[in-house]
């Protein structure tokens, strides 16, 4: 994946292919009817019950199957190991709704903003990935078996 502003490839068939750097390609892909997929997967609709932790363990959520005929929704604190922001930084698991403020951004993000002439949008919430450790997270038991996989804690 490109997360960058900028990239080239370099392999034998490009007209400045450069022997002594590694091969490098570019692959365009479109991954087609992601909402439909999402829209075709079951929603709770019944039985309600709210679970004790005494009731309900991290293992037995952690086995449960994707397609059990018993889900669950989950709060709970997360830690994002600093390990991971590396691997993670371009990608960050457990987007969270929250404000931006100018302490928040990058040196490269307050310098477009500038070359841009744009001033930041601070009262407006948006969907933010991040490396923040969470607190109080929402989320479906199927996202948090992902994120219990990739590294979080």
């Amino acid at each position: 994946m490109i997360s960058h502003r900028h990239s080239e490839a370099n392999h034998t068939q490009c007209p400045n292919y450069d022997a002594s750097e590694a091969n490098k390609y570019i692959t365009y892909l479109d991954a087609n009817n992601l909402y439909g997929w999402a829209m075709s997967q079951p929603l709770p609709v019944n039985n309600f019950e709210w679970l004790s932790p005494e009731e309900i363990s991290l293992q037995q959520i952690c086995q449960t199957p994707d397609d059990a005929t018993t889900g669950y929704i989950l709060e709970v604190d997360m830690e994002y190991p600093p390990e991971l922001h590396d691997l993670h930084n371009n990608y960050p698991l457990a987007p969270e709704r929250m404000s931006i403020t100018p302490n928040m951004l990058s040196p490269t993000a307050l310098n477009i903003l500038n070359e841009m002439n744009v001033q930041p949008a601070l009262k407006s919430e948006k969907l933010v990935p991040n490396l923040c450790n969470k607190q109080k997270y929402v989320l479906h038991y199927r996202n948090l078996k992902l994120y219990i996989s990739l590294g979080l804690k």
